[in-house]
């Protein structure tokens, strides 16, 4: 039967493609030997390359025995070649035995780096964190101790302007009744008295004095919502934390940025400040750091619009506008939204704008931290939320929600 041509035909052909096989696994094997940098490593895998030689060797001997019709060395060849087998398969689970024990160690020890980086990752956070809070605290305690102070020196002498201006403007209207009078009693007044009433242009006087206290009435009233949005912003003599009115924490923030509101770009636009309070109540919260957050988020938006004018050429019917609403939500929550037709920003500055030390401004003009702060102080210290939405060169929206009571 082994004689046949067909089965010496199947068998020589088996033998080819076991021969081939064999081939590429040299291959592969030798692939893999080049992998390895340490000469321990390597030897493992040598010694599987030298046997899958040995077999290839044999399976051209096994071809040529067969082809050449000479079947009585074959069963001697066949019980080597199991043997040999048996032998290259215990030494390749071997091999795969110590190639895994090592790549779980590997694993092992990523793992550990891995977990060893994250440790390190969150306490440098927190030394960050720790660093930001620091920062904060000494920046707003001088901060406010000074604007309570310039709030203090200027009030004394402005409430003694403006509770004088009152008699001013009563002993002035009594005087220019006077001299009315007077008038009136003497038409025909001495010449030295005539030539006096022209030179001084009384007529004027009569008219321009009342303007001016008038002026000066509003002056003083304008320095004295200054005294009181300065002292409302710093709040050094209140509570941490107390029931307190946002839109009275809004209207203070707005008065000590009104002189950035007044001017936008190159072209000097006034910003406009659109205001929409919904009916809220006074919420659990602490007035003075809040104002530190809306401090930071109005400027942003302000350095947003002007960055937009600056860099973009605002059109003249594109007005620069920051839109303030308020809204009560039936989750015992208050939510403010922030939007401005600034500059916007991309995707990638979005995810970033609330991780401390993060600027897209120049060096000198941004520290990284306003954004970074208020999300603090939002999140944090009052257990609510803040979000942000921007679309580039088209505006920004930054919406907050507030719990109404204590959280």
């Amino acid at each position: 039967m082994l004689t046949s041509p067909v089965v010496l035909f199947f068998i020589v052909t088996m033998i080819i493609l076991g021969a081939g096989i064999m081939g590429l696994c040299i291959y592969r094997t030798q692939k893999i030997l080049k992998l390895f940098e340490l000469e321990s490593e390597r030897s493992s895998w040598q010694i599987m390359h030298r046997l899958m030689i040995f077999f290839l060797c044999g399976y051209s001997l096994l071809a040529y025995l067969v082809s050449a019709s000479s079947f009585d060395m074959i069963p001697l060849l066949t019980g080597l070649f199991i043997f040999v087998g048996a032998l290259f398969v215990w030494f390749s689970v071997n091999v795969y035995y110590s190639t895994l024990h090592r790549l779980l160690k590997v694993q092992d020890k990523y793992r550990t780096a891995k977990e060893n980086t994250e440790t390190i990752l969150f306490q440098l956070q927190k030394v960050q964190q720790s660093q930001l809070q620091s920062i904060h605290r000494e920046t707003m305690l001088a901060l406010g101790q000074m604007v309570a102070g310039v709030a203090h020196e200027i009030n004394n002498p402005v409430n003694f302007i403006e509770g004088n201006l009152a008699y001013v403007r009563s002993y002035t209207q009594n005087l220019l009744e006077l001299l009315a009078t007077y008038a009136a009693v003497y038409p025909d007044p001495d010449a030295k008295v005539l030539n006096a009433i022209l030179l001084s242009d009384l007529e004027f006087i009569k008219i321009d004095l009342p303007n001016i206290i008038t002026s000066m009435e509003v002056g003083a009233n304008r320095i004295s919502e200054i005294v009181k949005s300065l002292s409302s912003f710093s709040r050094l003599n209140e509570a941490d934390f107390k029931k307190a009115d946002i839109h009275e924490r809004i209207n203070s923030t707005l008065t000590i940025l009104k002189h950035r509101l007044n001017s936008c770009g190159c072209e000097g636009k006034s910003i406009t400040v659109i205001t929409e309070y919904g009916e809220i109540p006074k919420i659990y919260c602490n007035p003075r750091v809040l104002n530190q957050a809306f401090f930071h988020i109005i400027n942003n938006s302000i350095d947003a619009l002007n960055k937009k004018a600056a860099t973009f050429n605002l059109n003249s019917s594109e007005t620069p506008t920051i839109h303030i609403c308020t809204v009560f939500s039936q989750e015992n929550q208050i939510i403010i939204q922030i939007i401005d037709n600034g500059c916007g920003m991309n995707e990638e500055t979005r995810k970033n704008i609330f991780k401390p030390f993060f600027t897209t401004k120049p060096v000198g003009q941004g520290t990284g931290l306003g954004l970074s702060i208020s999300h603090q102080i939002i999140v944090e210290q009052h257990g609510g939320s803040i979000q942000c939405s921007s679309v580039e060169n088209q505006g920004t929206k930054l919406s907050i929600i507030l719990n109404i009571n204590e959280p």
